[in-house]
C-alpha cells in the first residue's frame, strides 16, 4: 500500500462536489482525458506520461502529478487537505476514468452557482444560461472515505503538517504512513495528539464566552482589527455609509508586503450564522476587486463570527465563493495563539 497527498485546487467548484457527493477524485489535463487512446497508450508504463505531456507542452512541473495520479492502485490511501482539516480516502478500484465514462455521475451535480455539469465532446462542461464551457478536469478515480474532516491542529503532527503545505497536485507520502494512520486512530478516539491543541481548546471556550458577554459588536470589530494588526497588517474600519458600495465589510486588513487584502464581515451573536454574511462580504470583495483590478493585490474574504456554527447553506455558499468561515471557537484559538495580551484592547 502506498500513500499519496492530493490537493484539490484546480476547478475546486466542481472537484469538491465530485469528491464529496460522487466519491470521484479528479485532476486536470482534460485535453489528454478526451483522447480515447491516451490511457491504453500508457497503462503498461505510467512513467511515460510526463514524456507525452512534455512533447505537447514542454517541461511543466505538474506533469508528474498526473503520472502519480494514474499510478495509484486499489487500496492506496490518499490524504486530501481542506480548510483547517484534512480527509483520508482509499482508492476503490484500478479503473482510471475519463470524462466520457463519468456522465451518469455528474448528472444533477449543481453545486457551482446552480449550474449543471454534463459531458460534451469528451469534456466535462459547465452548463449555464449563456451556454456551456469546458472544465479542465480530465481524469478521475473512485475513492472510499476512511476519515473526513480531521482537524489539522489537533491530529496532524509536525511532519504531516509540513507536507500538507506542498503545492503540487499529487505527491507520494508513503514515508509518512505511520503519521497518517496515527492521526486517523487519534481522531476516531477523539484524542488530540499534541498538548498545544488541548490547551487551546480548553481555554478557547472561556475566551469565546467572555467576548460574547463583555463585548458589543463594535468592540468585537476592534478586536478583529487588533488581531490583524498584530499579524502585520495595516487596518481600517470602513464607514458604514460608504458611497456606491456593494455588500458590506466591517474590517479591512492590508498586508502590503504580501500584496494581500482581507475583507472581514464580523458577526457578534450566539447560535448559528447564516449565509447573509457570506453574501455581503463576497459582494464587497468583488466590488473592491473591480475597482482595483490592476493593482496586483489579491483580495480574500472572511466571515468571523462568535457563533458556535454556520448554517449548511452558509457553508456551501462559502465553499463555492472561496470565503473563509471562522466560528467563535476558532477565533478564540487564533487570539490565544497570537498572544491575547498583545491583541486584546
Amino acid at each position: 500500500m502506498k500513500y499519496y497527498l492530493h490537493r484539490i485546487s484546480h476547478h475546486a467548484e466542481w472537484s469538491w462536489p465530485l469528491l464529496e457527493e460522487r466519491q470521484l477524485l479528479s485532476i486536470g489535463w482534460a485535453e489528454f482525458g478526451s483522447q480515447s487512446g491516451f490511457l491504453p497508450q500508457h497503462q503498461d508504463d505510467w512513467s511515460r506520461v510526463p514524456e507525452t505531456i512534455e512533447g505537447a507542452h514542454g517541461k511543466w512541473k505538474t506533469r508528474f502529478g498526473l503520472q502519480r495520479f494514474l499510478e495509484m492502485e486499489q487500496g492506496d490511501r490518499v490524504v486530501v487537505p481542506a480548510w483547517g482539516a484534512f480527509h483520508v480516502y482509499e482508492v476503490a478500484d484500478n479503473e482510471r476514468l475519463v470524462p466520457a465514462q463519468v456522465g451518469d455521475l455528474v448528472t444533477n451535480l449543481e453545486k457551482w452557482k446552480e449550474n449543471n455539469a454534463a459531458i460534451r465532446d469528451g469534456y466535462l462542461t459547465e452548463q449555464n444560461e449563456e451556454g456551456s464551457k469546458k472544465i479542465d478536469l480530465g481524469f478521475f478515480r473512485r475513492v472510499t472515505p476512511i476519515a473526513r474532516d480531521i482537524p489539522r491542529g489537533g491530529y496532524a503532527d509536525a511532519a504531516l503538517t509540513r507536507r500538507m503545505k506542498v503545492r503540487q497536485a499529487n505527491v507520494e507520502v508513503t514515508d509518512l504512513h505511520k503519521n497518517i494512520e496515527e492521526a486517523i486512530v487519534a481522531y476516531e478516539k477523539k484524542r488530540p495528539i499534541n498538548l498545544r491543541c488541548l490547551v487551546l481548546d480548553g481555554c478557547a471556550g472561556i475566551v469565546r464566552d467572555t467576548i460574547l458577554s463583555k463585548q458589543d459588536p463594535e468592540k468585537f470589530e476592534k478586536l478583529i482589527q487588533s488581531y490583524l494588526e498584530h499579524q502585520g497588517a495595516s487596518t481600517e474600519i470602513p464607514a458604514k455609509n460608504e458611497r456606491d458600495k456593494d455588500g458590506d465589510a466591517d474590517v479591512i486588513a492590508t498586508f502590503e508586503s504580501l500584496n494581500l487584502i482581507i475583507y472581514v464581515q464580523a458577526k457578534h451573536h450566539e447560535g448559528e450564522t447564516d449565509s447573509w454574511a457570506v453574501d455581503q462580504i463576497n459582494r464587497y470583495k468583488d466590488y473592491k476587486n473591480n475597482k482595483g483590478i490592476d493593482d496586483e493585490f489579491t483580495r480574500v474574504a472572511w466571515v468571523c463570527s462568535t457563533a458556535e456554527s454556520f448554517s449548511e447553506e452558509c457553508r456551501n455558499l462559502a465553499k463555492r465563493e472561496g470565503v473563509r468561515l471562522i466560528d467563535g471557537m476558532e477565533f478564540a484559538r487564533m487570539l490565544l495563539d497570537a498572544g491575547i495580551i498583545h491583541v486584546a484592547r
